[in-house]
């Protein structure tokens, strides 16, 4: 039996563990680094992905900016690495340097990507819509990396790829080797 939770204000702690990639905006020259659990998938076709981004957020600015932004998503070994990225603003700080993350240049947009990821995604912005308190920023995916030894099939094996789940007030989570698959019948 479910049981009333009194502060709706924080309603978004009852959506999580959530993936929790870097979104990256700027250019190779000035990189920028944010850690987002608002961001989600939204279409096959056309290849759509989302991010929530702050208005007060400097990622927000360059996204404004450039109009693109990359997701990057990390192993679990970095966890902490997506908590400091999460955790100051880059207007001063160049947080690839600060915290040690390696530039990967990308094939079709400005924004760097993070070399250490499981995985990442090349976005173009082609809808932005205001949601309350942040800007919901629709990319259009247009280029794909992945670490293929962390692919078996077209999934990831989760028995090596950890990736980052968000639970909230600065904790984070990975998966663990169980993995139910679908029945064949």
């Amino acid at each position: 039996m479910l049981t009333r939770y009194e502060n709706v204000s924080r309603f978004h702690y009852m959506t999580y563990p959530a993936i929790t990639p870097v979104i990256t905006s700027g250019t190779l020259e000035e990189p920028n680094a944010m850690a987002a659990a608002w961001a989600t998938p939204l279409s096959v076709e056309p290849p759509l992905y989302g991010v929530a981004v702050s208005p007060r957020r400097y990622t927000f600015e360059l996204i404004r900016k450039y109009g693109e932004f990359g997701v990057c998503f990390l192993p679990f070994d970095l966890a902490d690495k997506v908590l400091a990225v999460g955790s100051i603003s880059g207007r001063k700080v160049n947080k690839f340097s600060r915290f040690g993350l390696s530039l990967q240049k990308p094939e079709k947009i400005r924004a760097p990507l993070i070399g250490e990821s499981l995985s990442a995604l090349e976005c173009k912005v082609v809808k932005e819509f205001r949601t309350g308190d942040h800007v919901f920023f629709v990319g259009e995916v247009v280029v794909v990396w992945v670490r293929e030894d962390m692919v078996k099939g077209k999934i990831f094996d989760f028995r090596k790829a950890k990736h980052v789940l968000y639970l909230g007030d600065g904790y984070f989570t990975t998966n663990d080797d169980r993995v139910i698959y679908p029945s064949e019948g």
